[in-house]
């Protein structure tokens, strides 16, 4: 199982739980939302498995492949994972919150903050930190992209060429100093 906030690809993410099952040739996926009551998964979805037999798949979903799906395996789990899930939505929307406390605008404030939680991702590693900016923030990729584009303009965070990286600099860590944004860590 695995909180959907870890995406990849380009649809926006959709808050929740998800668990993926293979059965011969397909990949099944459940998936249940953050906010859900139940523990039951709200979207089932099949597919051919990656790695599946091409002739394996031409012959089709039978009965007997549905009769595999583990939904109860799913609903042992989806307890515990979904606290989990809702603490970090939770750290996001209180993200979101500190970060409408700083001065309106594209501000030097605003863009160091920016700056420092880009670094973050990109040094967890990962591969699409324009994605989770948008999540964290609740500001679209491109809008994302250009204030990024303005920090290292304004001289908050260095150019990696061809990639996605840089770090911050002496500048965006003085005014880090000054803010009261919590989720954001100096380096």
């Amino acid at each position: 199982m695995t909180n959907t906030n870890d995406h990849e690809g380009g649809a926006a993410p959709r808050p929740g739980i998800t668990h993926v099952q293979r059965i011969g040739p397909w990949k099944v996926t459940m998936w249940l939302p953050i906010d859900s009551t139940s523990h039951n998964p709200r979207d089932i979805r099949i597919e051919p498995h990656e790695e599946a037999d091409p002739q394996e798949v031409a012959r089709g979903i039978t009965t007997t492949v549905l009769r595999q799906i583990d939904t109860s395996a799913f609903t042992e789990n989806v307890g515990a994972l979904s606290k989990l899930s809702r603490a970090g939505q939770q750290a996001i929307e209180n993200f979101r919150r500190e970060l409408a406390g700083l001065p309106k605008g594209v501000s030097d404030e605003y863009l160091a903050v920016l700056s420092a939680l880009y670094v973050r991702f990109v040094n967890l590693g990962r591969t699409a930190p324009a994605q989770d900016l948008e999540m964290w923030t609740g500001t679209k990729q491109a809008t994302l992209k250009g204030h990024l584009r303005a920090a290292r303009q304004r001289g908050f965070l260095t150019k990696v060429e061809g990639k996605a990286g840089g770090q911050l600099t002496d500048k965006a860590i003085e005014i880090l100093k000054r803010t009261s944004v919590s989720n954001v860590r100096l380096p």
